[in-house]
């Protein structure tokens, strides 16, 4: 029996898998002792590039549906290329949310490029044929968002509750 995914469950493997790339990319930068300690644990140590790179993306991917809602699909990705853009180290977040969200895009066939080229491409349709990209993206990012809280790690809770 062949199992076919819905929509709504590829678009959630999706996340799942981009999510997975930050994790990835953030444990590159770190010592196999750091590899072995809890989340908690390598909080004590203090924060890294890498670390500062995974905070920042889920920071940002929790308000980027908004800013799509808001401000309309591409006016965010060019927001968000415009941080991409400096050299900080927070400015790797936006280039993975604007690479997350375009290759899904692109999947979906909601678009034809990925990256910041495929800004460029969406800056060229006209509105009827941007809504349902759009819609899209708020959907995934949704999802992206939804992924991130349980697997990223968020430096800014506290780890133990005092009475």
């Amino acid at each position: 029996m062949i199992k076919f995914k819905s929509i709504a469950e590829q678009r959630l493997d999706c996340a799942f898998k981009k999510v997975q790339e930050v994790i990835r990319k953030e444990e590159n930068y770190l010592s196999e002792e750091e590899r072995q300690m809890t989340p908690a644990a390598r909080k004590n140590l203090g924060k890294g590039k890498s670390g500062e790179a995974a905070a920042a993306y889920h920071q940002y991917v929790k308000s980027f549906a908004m800013l799509v809602l808001n401000s309309g699909l591409v006016a965010a990705l060019l927001f968000a290329q415009g941080k991409a853009n400096k050299t900080d180290s927070k400015s790797r977040a936006y280039e993975l949310i604007i690479s997350h969200v375009t290759a899904w895009l692109k999947e979906r066939g909601l678009t034809t490029t990925e990256g910041k080229e495929a800004i460029i491409c969406l800056y060229g349709k006209l509105s009827h044929e941007i809504r349902p990209a759009t819609l899209e993206a708020i959907r995934f990012l949704e999802d992206l968002k939804r992924v991130a809280d349980a697997r990223l790690y968020k430096p800014d809770e506290k780890t133990e509750k005092n009475g």
